[in-house]
């Protein structure tokens, strides 16, 4: 599988986020204010605050691999071109994707991420439950070792109630 850069203002529409505008299904999101290296994706149609940078796909793109390759790319991009705590809206023009352009290949990279992600949740679940368990049994445990410490108290009395 071959990958060519495209700069993504030749696949998205890019804009700095327009306050009660509705942004489409699929659409990526970055922050521009106190960025990080998240990239958001929206599940619905919905807007945005303005301090996102929103790239929406053009006709024909998948989304879904949109957001794939955004989110391997951004991370070093931001590490280029953010200054201080901010990225300012006009270095995207500089940014660039690793991009398969035969469409079997992305609906290949979509599917094999898409398993991958859902293995990882179901880790995090069982991590979340192990926990859970490991909360109960030390619970149970410390119950436990009170009931046999007033047992071995209750031993050394006797029957008078007076302590050995």
């Amino acid at each position: 599988m071959q990958c060519k850069k495209v700069n993504i203002f030749e696949i998205c529409k890019v804009e700095r986020a327009v306050a009660g505008k509705i942004y489409t299904a699929g659409s990526c999101y970055v922050k521009l204010s106190a960025v990080d290296e998240y990239v958001g994706q929206l599940k619905n149609d919905n807007t945005l605050d303005t301090r996102y940078a929103v790239f929406e796909p053009n006709e024909g793109i998948c989304a879904d691999y949109l957001h794939i390759a955004i989110c391997n790319k951004f991370p070093e991009f931001l590490r280029k071109y953010r200054t201080t705590i901010n990225l300012q809206f006009e270095t995207l023009k500089h940014f660039v994707l690793d991009w398969h352009e035969k469409e079997e290949e992305q609906r290949y990279v979509v599917n094999a991420v898409k398993a991958v992600d859902n293995e990882i949740e179901l880790t995090e679940m069982q991590i979340e439950k192990e926990k859970e368990m490991k909360k109960w049994t030390w619970k149970d445990l410390r119950t436990i070792r009170r009931s046999n410490v007033r047992r071995e108290e209750n031993a050394k009395t006797d029957s008078s109630g007076s302590r050995i």
